[in-house]
């Protein structure tokens, strides 16, 4: 008997040891990968470490490299609109940790850089439009000698376009998970975690709300607090039967 529990507590400790290698090599390696602005492959690596140990600064990592990956993408495809949003959310990230803020840092300055982008094609369409103005013919009123300048274009049109691409936007997956943080009310529940499950048919996300809770024999598991899905598009949280 003796002899089986100092095994047990022999292969117990082999197996810690394995997880704590595990994560703090994906942590490296995910640092790494930060350094080098490669969001995607860094995110990748968190997931795997957060995997072995569910720390906040793993959970903020993985947050923080999704929102600056698609704040890059968008700024690669010259959607320098919408790669500021993406920005601005990783810019008002509450950070804890070194590498997090540094990675805050980081995004203050692009999207900085984006809306000085997004402003210049616009500094030059009024400039054109303004040139064309100046340069509308003048029309003869059949009825009248005096001349009739040719009328302006309504500009109507044009905002209502700007709205309609301004509700296009798509969720993200940081924006989601706070609105779901808000539903539950996980404010007032510190021991509450989230954490994102996956994309449904209907495209909308769902996150698991859940608390770590320790057995009497010191081993951790999930309690689910809830499932939630959240829309796209209308923004709408809701409850998973």
């Amino acid at each position: 008997m003796k002899r089986l529990l100092i095994f047990i507590l022999i292969m117990a400790l082999i197996a810690s040891g394995c997880t704590t290698r595990n994560y703090d090599s994906n942590m490296e390696l995910g640092k790494s990968q930060v350094e080098e602005e490669n969001y995607l492959e860094a995110h990748e690596a968190f997931e795997l470490a957060y995997k072995e140990d569910q720390t906040g600064e793993t959970k903020e990592l993985m947050e923080l490299c999704v929102l600056l990956a698609d704040g890059m993408k968008k700024y690669e495809e010259q959607d320098f609109e919408a790669a500021q949003v993406f920005f601005e959310e990783a810019a008002a990230y509450k950070a804890n940790y070194e590498k997090s803020k540094l990675m805050v840092q980081k995004a203050i300055g692009m999207s900085s850089e984006a809306g000085e982008a997004s402003a210049e094609p616009v500094e030059d369409t009024e400039a054109e439009q303004s040139r064309g103005e100046s340069e509308d013919p003048v029309i003869e009123s059949e009825e009248e000698d005096e001349p009739v300048e040719a009328p302006v274009t309504s500009k109507l049109a044009d905002k209502g376009n700007q709205s309609n691409k301004d509700s296009d936007k798509t969720l993200t997956k940081a924006q989601a998970e706070n609105l779901v943080k808000d539903y539950a009310d996980m404010e007032n529940y510190p021991r509450l975690q989230i954490q994102y499950d996956r994309e449904d048919e209907k495209g909308d996300y769902i996150f698991q709300v859940f608390e770590m809770v320790n057995d009497s024999k010191g081993s951790g598991h999930k309690a689910t607090w809830g499932w939630y899905g959240v829309n796209k598009k209308t923004k709408e949280v809701y409850e998973l039967m």
